[in-house]
């Protein structure tokens, strides 16, 4: 693993490599994982619902950082699982290898921004949106080989590299946020900043042992405070004051407010793509259809209360304290 500076992406539509391969070929796999929720999750309907939005806001904020030469192969729940095809960068792979290691560290950022601003922004006292803060993210790294092949009108992955990366998500790691890569992956990855990782073993049954380096986000937190703190980042401390006008956070917490009072409505259509790992001990059917019936027959009341409710709370939130010290347990990973 090695480090160097970052250099511009260019556009790789001409490398892209067929959908489906007849042998496996050498890819960089990589899950994106979030968790902490289940432990407050009861078989509330208005918390599961939320939870559910939370998580979709979450997930979506990740994907949005995805972009070639990383791709999604598939949703699995609350997780995002994605591919890097090496062949097809061809020379541009010493290049792609330092994009994706910016990637990965990204992830974290937009992850940590995000739970964030929906902490800041809810007004909702359920336990879904109470514990948003609590919920962390694993990105598990691995390099190997994988056989594309065509399921109906899917693509899926298969191999024993990709038994590998998902076992890897049960592993002995004591923190919940962190990014593990094995020692191939770490030897085909290249980042903007030098990590501190540590060295590790994992054994699984019928795999053996694997050899591993783990990453702790918070770890990174000092240099870039003071880097941005000495005026290396203007445009993103310019980019943060003005999502921290009154604007601003009433359009956040209103957006979000809607979000999950018509969420009992999204629940009932079909979205497979976006249901999570989350406890399944919801309503009945026809107890989810009742629920959704009543949501909109209360929809008339509850969007003006509403309204002075996001109002309130835009109005008594504070701006956010940029380069302050945050409290223990932060996940943000830019602070120390």
């Amino acid at each position: 693993m090695t480090t160097s500076s970052p250099i511009p992406a260019r556009r790789m539509d001409s490398v892209r490599a067929p959908v489906v391969s007849p042998m496996p070929e050498p890819v960089l796999l990589i899950i994106a994982d979030i968790s902490g929720y289940t432990r407050y999750m009861t078989a509330n309907a208005k918390t599961l619902s939320h939870s559910q939005v939370i998580i979709t806001e979450l997930v979506e904020a990740i994907i949005r950082e995805v972009e070639l030469p990383l791709e999604v192969a598939k949703l699995e729940g609350d997780a995002v699982f994605l591919f890097c095809r090496k062949l097809a960068q061809g020379h541009f792979w010493p290049e792609m290898r330092q994009i994706v290691g910016g990637k990965l560290l990204a992830f974290f950022r937009k992850f940590s921004a995000k739970v964030t601003e929906l902490s800041r922004s809810t007004t909702c006292t359920c336990n879904a949106c109470t514990h948003i803060e609590k919920l962390r993210l694993k990105v598990i790294v691995h390099s190997g080989d994988a056989l594309f092949h065509r399921v109906l009108n899917f693509t899926e992955l298969a191999g024993v590299d990709v038994i590998i990366v998902h076992r890897l998500l049960k592993n002995s790691v004591a923190t919940d946020q962190y990014l593990l890569m094995t020692e191939p992956a770490a030897r085909d990855l290249e980042f903007p900043e030098p990590l501190q990782c540590e060295p590790g073993v994992e054994h699984y049954e019928d795999i053996g042992q694997i050899g591993t380096l783990t990453h702790h986000p918070q770890a990174r937190s000092q240099t870039r405070a003071d880097s941005e703190s000495s005026g290396q980042f203007p445009a993103k401390r310019e980019a943060d004051q003005s999502t921290d006008s009154f604007a601003a956070r009433f359009a956040s917490s209103w957006n979000l407010y809607c979000k999950l009072w018509f969420a009992p409505l999204k629940a009932n259509t079909n979205q497979p793509h976006l249901h999570t790992r989350l406890p399944n001990k919801g309503l009945s059917s026809l107890g989810r259809i009742g629920l959704a019936t009543l949501t909109l027959i209360l929809t008339p009341l509850m969007l003006p209360v509403g309204f002075i409710f996001v109002l309130r709370h835009a109005c008594q939130t504070r701006p956010a304290q940029h380069h302050a010290k945050h409290p223990n347990g932060c996940n943000c990973g830019l602070h120390s």
